[in-house]
């Protein structure tokens, strides 16, 4: 295990080599997860088979899995917020970097998916609903149960990096940017440039 503390990581990522159940990265927010809105981005390079799910980000409590990102069976991105989840359409399953931002608001449950710079999707979901804190966030697995359980055939298997998320809804000119990769707004839950974070297994910093 390795245990990093609010370190830079701008011009890296984390790369996870192969299937696994051993090999994750647990995020610590800067500020607790309750959250009425909130917006993620982050850039992936996916290296998996087709025809199979990946975790793409998982934030779980102790009794529901509060907030998680797919890559679905047939390429479709699930999220999933304590329940039944919305479908946005195929990312690119090739193996170059692929930029995603998701927001999501609670007031009127407006939520949109932007790849690549470009909203593929605006949906209606979990209106007055919001996200508690207390739990745990983690790339490269999900959680089953809040103490493990992972499976290998949803593991994540590729690259990550540039994960930012911010406590509101970026406006579009503010989304533009990050995909641009000129940041202006730090991220005020995760911040890539100053990032804590700890290693488990053998996920690669590169």
């Amino acid at each position: 295990m390795i245990s990093c503390f609010f370190l830079d990581l701008v011009g890296r990522h984390f790369l996870f080599p192969k299937e696994s159940i051993t090999d994750y990265v647990v995020l610590t927010p800067a500020q607790p997860m309750r959250l009425n809105s909130f917006t993620l981005c982050m850039n992936l390079a996916l290296n998996v088979s087709e025809n199979r799910e990946t975790i793409l980000f998982t934030y779980r409590t102790l009794n529901h899995d509060a907030l998680t990102l797919w890559q679905e069976y047939n390429g479709n991105v699930g999220f999933y917020m304590s329940g039944e989840g919305i479908m946005f359409p195929n990312l690119d399953k090739c193996k170059t970097w692929t930029h995603i931002c998701l927001t999501w608001e609670s007031k009127h449950g407006r939520c949109e998916l932007w790849v690549n710079g470009r909203r593929t999707g605006n949906k209606i979901y979990r209106k007055k609903s919001s996200v508690q804190p207390g739990g745990t966030v983690i790339l490269g697995q999900d959680y089953d149960s809040y103490n493990g359980d992972f499976d290998k055939k949803q593991s994540f298997v590729g690259k990550i990096k540039d994960l930012n998320m911010w406590n509101k809804v970026l406006s579009l000119r503010s989304l533009r940017s990050v995909f641009k990769g000129k940041v202006k707004q730090k991220g005020d839950i995760f911040d890539w440039s100053n990032l804590s974070y700890s290693i488990k297994g053998n996920v690669k910093l590169v």
